[in-house]
């Protein structure tokens, strides 16, 4: 069997690394906010600047996902 370099080996880890973060997103639970800017003067909202973001609902959930355990 031939052995992998190591740019090869650095790429796998990192799919695989990838593939298990997003297997994470799938499972956990989010909801996505939207936040707008406000005019300096007016101080009302600027419609036209939407400012979205995603937040993970139960944070110690999705860390805590295909963790093994920590007192061994």
């Amino acid at each position: 069997m031939k052995p992998l370099d190591s740019t090869k080996a650095i790429e796998s880890i990192e799919r695989v690394a990838i593939l298990s973060y997003f297997e994470k997103l799938l499972v956990a639970k989010i909801h996505k906010i939207t936040l707008f800017s406000i005019f300096p003067i007016t101080a009302a909202a600027n419609l036209s600047d939407p400012h979205s973001f995603v937040m993970i609902d139960d944070l110690d959930k999705f860390i805590g996902l295909d963790r093994g355990r920590s007192d061994n």
